[in-house]
């Protein structure tokens, strides 16, 4: 089987960890990337999925808006027509 090689910088401790895990799991680094070329060939595109869990600057501007919406200072409207009048109005 002819081989190519592929270089590509990483973090360290993600490169470990992805080892880790692969491993676990019986499987190795190269076959893993692989599979991912090949999913990319097949699929003609590459998905990059973010975390569920909000960061730091998401939680605070949710817990400001649960403040504003307590204190009567958030306008809530109940349909677009009414969001819309109010947004063209600022």
């Amino acid at each position: 089987m002819n081989n190519a090689v592929i270089n590509f910088n990483t973090d360290p401790k993600l490169k470990s960890e992805a080892k880790k895990v692969l491993n676990e799991m019986g499987l190795t680094l190269s076959i893993a990337l692989n599979a991912s070329l090949r999913r990319i060939i097949t699929e003609r595109k590459i998905e990059f999925i973010a975390p569920e869990i909000p960061n730091t600057r998401l939680r605070k501007s949710f817990k400001y808006a649960e403040k504003e919406y307590k204190s009567g200072k958030m306008k809530v409207c109940k349909n677009y027509k009414e969001l819309e009048k109010h947004l063209l109005s600022l």
